[in-house]
């Protein structure tokens, strides 16, 4: 009865966190899209926290995921009230809610629709390289070589590989890279794929022939191919978990210990856990003890060596059992999602961000 209560009790208080809005001191009552504006620049001018997009625009579930509908030029508007609300205003004589409709609009327009967040930072992680456990790796097609017997391709090499499937236009050239080791319970999360090139299919066979297009270093004999549909686009609404999440940093993708703002970690959580495109979700950083100032020298030393201070490694309690809350470094923008595991952007960091620092709801 207790547990039940407990838990009732928190999702209640998570819910009314959640639902509260807080527009910026200084907010102003319209503002018009610019080239290189992002789902998220525009939230931050209006609300202090920016993963609540989707409440101030009156979005549900499904228009979450499909907020194409904003382009430089349109001009945002302010609805004051409680709660206030963000609307569009797209000429002097029209001011439309934000809908997953369509509108008629040149190719060139809807193409300039802007991201959710800065594009270029993620745009080669979208659908190139990605996350696989060994058993996928090992199904997956490989390059078997050239009638010219080398072992070291390039672009413009023609190459046969164990790829049959001729409807797929073009295909990504991967290698397995370091594993990704979940940092709570040790278990081998998957290998995070190198992105060496592309290729396309020349004649279908058992083994087919290709032509590669484009490396960013040298294609060997049994490198791994995966069909590759494109440039990725990114234009999810930032939202909050409706759930409680508790993850942790297990790598970053640049393969160092500390990273910052615009760069992308991995965390030991994916879509089984409830992970999804669009979530944005605090970093946190464990508070120094309150009684023991060798904690001080703990926390700086784990700082040096690259990874997360944690509450293990000191009493975080005072004498009269007081304790100082996590602090938030930085926030974090779920960008793709696997299994078990998910990256993310790391927006508005304050500190550096460091292996194990714990990542859950804003």
């Amino acid at each position: 009865m207790r547990l039940a209560l407990f838990t009732v009790l928190v999702a209640a208080a998570f819910a009314a966190t959640a639902d509260e809005v807080r527009l910026q001191d200084n907010v102003p009552d319209r503002y018009t899209v610019a080239k290189g504006d992002t789902l998220w620049d525009i939230s931050t001018r209006f609300l202090k926290d920016p993963w609540q997009w989707p409440e101030v625009w009156r979005l549900n579930r499904e228009q979450i995921h499909n907020p194409h509908l904003i382009y430089p030029g349109d001009t945002v508007v302010l609805v004051r009230g409680e709660p206030p609300q963000l609307m569009l205003e797209r000429d002097a004589l029209e001011t439309v809610k934000l809908s997953p409709q369509a509108r008629a609009e040149p190719i060139e327009e809807k193409a300039a629709a802007i991201p959710s967040i800065p594009y270029q930072a993620i745009a080669s992680l979208l659908n190139e390289g990605g996350l696989v456990n060994d058993q996928d790796l090992a199904g997956a097609p490989r390059i078997l070589g050239s009638s010219e017997g080398r072992v070291l391709f390039g672009a413009g090499d023609r190459v046969y590989a164990t790829a049959s499937n001729a409807s797929v236009p073009r295909w990504e050239i991967v290698r397995p890279g370091p594993a990704v080791i979940d940092p709570d319970t040790g278990e081998n999360l998957g290998n995070l794929l190198v992105h060496i090139g592309l290729m396309h299919m020349l004649q279908p066979g058992e083994p087919a022939l290709f032509e590669i297009d484009q490396t960013h270093q040298e294609v060997l004999e049994r490198d791994r191919l995966y069909p590759y549909f494109g440039d990725g686009q990114m234009a999810f609404a930032p939202h909050a978990p409706d759930k409680p999440i508790q993850a942790k940093v297990a790598a970053t993708l640049n393969a160092a210990k500390l990273t910052g703002t615009y760069s992308s970690v991995v965390l030991n959580k994916g879509f089984k856990d409830g992970l999804e495109v669009g979530h944005v979700l605090g970093i946190y950083r464990a508070a120094p003890s309150l009684a023991d100032p060798r904690c001080l020298r703990a926390e700086k030393l784990a700082f040096l060596a690259g990874r997360s201070y944690t509450k293990d490694e000191c009493d975080q309690r005072d004498e009269d059992g007081h304790t100082l809350p996590d602090k938030r470094i930085a926030l974090a923008f779920v960008y793709r999602v696997f299994e078990k595991a998910a990256y993310a952007l790391v927006l508005k960091g304050e500190q550096p961000v460091a292996l194990k620092d714990a990542v859950r709801n804003p």
